[in-house]
């Protein structure tokens, strides 16, 4: 083999090898912000549940206005 099959041979394997890399990266981020997604979703409803599941808190007690005598 000559010296520019050699190369041609090297360049080759460099791009095949930078497809597969930048594929696995690819799927590595749509797996990293899924994961992500499914962990946020898992603590905001958890935070909700947690919200829910808590009694109201009753309404204060108003003074209810006294009744004037009616007046005939």
């Amino acid at each position: 083999m000559d010296t520019l099959s050699i190369l041609a041979a090297i360049v080759a394997f460099c791009a095949v090898g930078g497809l597969a890399w930048l594929g696995g990266y690819e799927l590595g981020q749509a797996n990293g912000i899924t994961a992500e997604r499914t962990s946020a979703n898992r603590r905001v409803n958890g935070v909700l549940d947690s919200l829910n599941s808590r009694r109201p808190k009753s309404a204060k007690n108003k003074r209810k206005a006294a009744r004037k005598a009616v007046r005939a």
